[in-house]
């Protein structure tokens, strides 16, 4: 598969860049090590291998192999580490608490009393029909580059789907179990709204928090103020930003909130000590090196 125009889609403000949560398609070399509390996308993991294995090993006790063919669930709530056995290919899905739907929610509470009799433990399941031709698709669109968020989204709520139409009520809790019932982890709330808020009080109001709790909150979990992480946040899409050559300064700007190229020259001034355009050759010269 092919990708037509590129630009269009690279250029677009909907872009996933490697730091969003979503589908992720990877190579995993032989006795390549991971640790899921070490990972840039804090977030839940369905893992899905391709070709190759793996040893996976939950919170330093249970361990367990996932071979082709076989998936798996990490969740945030857990430490999770793993040593890759065989070298080869998988997907992952990172995803938060509260990108779950209200169906899917729904469907995983009502598993809740079955769960208490279900005996429960840390396997991988199968990858079964439909969820083998979702998983070839899927990989054709990644390798493609096509990395639109709407799909991303529109992707995750179809593997809901397949989980609730191809696998009993009893695999689904064997796989999902660690998140049934739980509340939305406010980390994971600010992460997955990131790009969606310029302010404090944009964070404040989508998280239905005051400002005062929201500020005890953001500075107890991520050792900072809001302004300053996501004045840290705007730096790095900047960078990504002026990476690309076929985006122009103007078009930067824009995506990114800026009224005009006059305030983002300025901020880029104030934040990187040069202007756009100057710091796009920084970069191009630190990636030559």
């Amino acid at each position: 598969m092919e990708l037509n125009y590129i630009k269009e889609h690279t250029s677009c403000v909907n872009y996933k860049t490697e730091e969003d949560a979503g589908f992720a398609l990877k190579e995993a070399a032989l006795g390549e090590h991971f640790d899921n509390r070490q990972q840039e996308i804090k977030a839940n993991h369905l893992i899905f291998i391709l070709s190759g294995e793996v040893s996976i090993t939950k919170d330093s006790k249970e361990e367990t192999r996932v071979r082709a063919g076989e998936f798996i669930f990490i969740p945030l709530s857990s430490h999770y580490t793993g040593t890759v056995i065989q070298p080869g290919t998988y997907i992952s899905l990172s995803f938060f608490h509260d990108t779950i739907s209200l169906c899917d929610k729904h469907m995983l509470s009502s598993y809740l009393d079955k769960a208490q009799h279900t005996p429960l433990c840390f396997e991988p399941l199968s990858v079964r029909a439909p969820l083998d031709m979702f998983l070839h698709l899927l990989e054709s669109y990644l390798q493609a580059g096509v990395n639109c968020k709407h799909l991303h989204e529109l992707k995750e709520r179809e593997l809901f789907i397949i989980f609730r139409t191809a696998y009993t009520k009893s695999e689904i809790i064997q796989l999902l179990y660690p998140i049934m019932g739980i509340e939305v982890d406010f980390k994971a709330a600010v992460l997955k709204n990131k790009d969606r808020v310029r302010s404090k009080q944009e964070l404040a109001e989508l998280l239905g928090m005051s400002g005062s709790e929201l500020h005890r909150k953001f500075t107890q979990e991520f050792g900072e103020t809001v302004q300053s992480w996501l004045q840290k946040q705007k730096n790095k899409e900047i960078l990504s930003r002026l990476n690309y050559d076929f985006i122009s300064i103007k078009e930067v700007a824009y995506e990114l909130g800026f009224s005009s190229a006059a305030g983002f020259n300025k901020y880029c001034k104030n934040n990187f000590g040069c202007s756009p355009s100057e710091l796009r050759q920084e970069i191009k010269k630190k990636q030559q090196k």
